[in-house]
């Protein structure tokens, strides 16, 4: 669903916010970096395809960022958060209820992991104008593997997309 210029607001932390759903059916924020903080309403009118776009790659990417999460680790790092300090035996599987009441069982299995990736937010950055916008990622884990932490991605003008860790 592309978002339009009236979907956007001025914000306190951001130069401009807005909503959209991404994902799921869940309502995500979707912050706007701009270099001048004069006259933001234009801004987004002069940047409404961009970001769209950016949006629109996100969505259309899902399976490279969840490829992404699962090579870098976070598949296994969520099994280490799940178990603690509990060591399994090769083969061994066992039940773990989360914090938040969910039940998993370790090993996880990648499309059970994949499955459970929720958007947050993302943060557009269009302060190098849109020649050099870039977009920081949210990503969060229904059941929540990481104790309420999230997951942060960036993505390139260029549509590179890294992994920069967990962050809260």
């Amino acid at each position: 669903m592309a978002m339009e210029y009236h979907d956007f607001r001025e914000d306190d932390v951001f130069s401009m916010k807005g909503k959209t759903t991404i994902w799921t059916d869940r309502v995500i924020e979707v912050g706007l970096m701009f270099n001048d903080e004069r006259g933001k309403r234009e801004q987004v009118l002069r940047y409404i395809d961009a970001i769209n776009e950016q949006i629109d790659f996100i969505v259309q990417n899902r399976a490279l960022i969840a490829d992404i999460l699962t090579k870098d680790g976070m598949l296994s790092l969520a099994e280490d958060w799940i178990t603690g300090d509990d060591d399994l035996e090769e083969g061994e599987t066992r039940n773990y209820t989360l914090d938040d009441g969910n039940e998993v069982t370790v090993p996880l299995k990648e499309k059970v992991f994949r499955s459970s990736l929720r958007m947050e937010s993302i943060v557009i950055d269009l302060t190098g104008g849109r020649e050099n916008q870039s977009a920081e990622l949210y990503v969060f884990c229904i059941p929540d593997y990481f104790k309420g932490h999230r997951i942060v991605l960036d993505v390139e003008h260029d549509g590179t997309i890294t992994c920069r860790g967990l962050t809260g």
